[in-house]
């Protein structure tokens, strides 16, 4: 696929790092209440009817508030693979729920790229588009984009969808 917003994850050593401790990180996400989730500081509000972007939510693990500081012993294994991002800006679970659909957006943060590793991806109509191209997540895979350029993101499945989003310097 051609396009400019993604990049390789192999050439980001802490992908396969990350990759490796799926297991691990999907049990702790499993171990944290729902409604330990708050609605994501970039969640905006329903944008259209059908696409309603206050379903997505976070549960932050680095980079974010003081509640960062409580959640991370939570996540040990999760933090261990955090340690090994160089860089690191930003981190947390992410989850959509149902129906969920970010309309087309841009990151403001320049200098930076974004990693989701798949935890949860239900199956049906879960994916993110930059234009024409059209990802869909792979559980236990990292997809390694930049945030700047425009895309959306939706959950049209009956199920969460929930990545580990990982934000970095470039």
């Amino acid at each position: 696929m051609d396009c400019p917003a993604l990049r390789d994850p192999s050439c980001f050593p802490f992908v396969r790092a990350l990759e490796a401790a799926f297991a691990a990180i999907a049990t702790e996400l499993d171990a944290l209440s729902p409604s330990a989730f708050v609605e994501s500081p970039d969640s905006l509000t329903t944008a259209a009817p059908g696409y309603d972007e206050r379903g997505w939510q976070w549960y932050g693990l680095a980079g974010g508030g003081p509640e960062c500081a409580d959640h991370l012993p939570h996540c040990p294994a999760t933090a261990a693979a955090l340690a090994a991002v160089p860089g690191l800006v930003n981190a947390g679970f992410s989850r959509f729920l149902p129906g969920t659909h970010l309309e087309p957006h841009r990151g403001e943060i320049e200098g930076v790229l974004r990693c989701h590793l798949a935890l949860r991806v239900p199956p049906g109509d879960v994916g993110m588009a930059f234009g024409p191209h059209v990802v869909r997540w792979q559980q236990g895979r990292c997809i390694v984009f930049d945030d700047t350029v425009e895309h959306e993101a939706w959950n049209h499945a009956a199920h969460d969808r929930v990545v580990l989003l990982v934000t970095f310097r470039a």
